[in-house]
């Protein structure tokens, strides 16, 4: 059995993909795992789940980091990190993966560009996905983080491949995707940047909900 021991903040370098890549058995990550952790907690703090709904993943060469399964964010530890690769096969941590471990896996295959990935159940965020179509930007900010609009992906049973192509769709090169009836996805090469995306997602639906609100109160519809 083979183990790669990383465990500094800077340790992902082509010669160490080249090395992760090359790994059969599990990975020792200590590092990374706290680094999953750390998201998912600060995750729930912000507001953007509750429990232990949602998920964070890292990607490390052909390999996932992703959060357990039914461990609330307060508990999580960095044991408790699932590895895992791209069909789901198991290599390291405490429980089972995320139901949503496909989705991750989808979009990392799609999206080379792609280091890291938090869904979250934010609930101005959720509640467009159940009620829009799309979500339109409605301030400049959000038109520089995500154009006009942030899409919405069909909607397909929760942790099934369905989703996770639904989700690849339509996320395309964009930065967050609406899951129909269901929540939010934000990607990014660090999990600090996903984070601040899927933040900037709900602020985003928040806005829109209040701008509209303000509009129809001032037309009286």
């Amino acid at each position: 059995m083979r183990v790669l021991c990383l465990s500094r903040a800077r340790w992902f370098t082509p010669m160490v993909a080249a090395a992760v890549a090359s790994v059969r058995g599990p990975l020792l990550l200590p590092y990374p795992r706290r680094q999953v952790v750390r998201t998912a907690q600060r995750m729930a703090n912000l507001g953007l789940v509750r429990g232990s709904s949602g998920n964070v993943s890292l990607r490390i060469g052909e390999r996932i980091l992703i959060t357990a399964s039914g461990i609330p964010y307060k508990d999580l530890t960095a044991k408790q990190v699932i590895e895992i690769d791209y069909k789901g096969e198991r290599y390291s941590g405490s429980g089972s993966p995320s139901s949503e471990w496909r989705m991750h896996a989808a979009i990392y295959r799609a999206r080379k560009d792609i280091q890291a990935i938090v869904h979250t159940h934010s609930p101005f965020a959720t509640a467009a996905a159940i009620s829009l179509t799309k979500l339109s930007m409605e301030n400049d900010e959000g038109k520089l983080l995500f154009g006009d609009t942030i899409p919405l992906a069909r909607h397909k049973p929760a942790g099934s491949w369905e989703l996770a192509d639904a989700a690849v769709d339509a996320l395309s090169d964009g930065k967050a995707v609406l899951l129909a009836c269901h929540g939010v996805v934000a990607v990014g090469s660090r999990l600090e940047d996903a984070l601040g995306l899927a933040e900037k997602v709900e602020e985003m639906a928040q806005l829109s909900f209040l701008s509209r609100q303000m509009r129809n109160s001032v037309t009286g519809n």
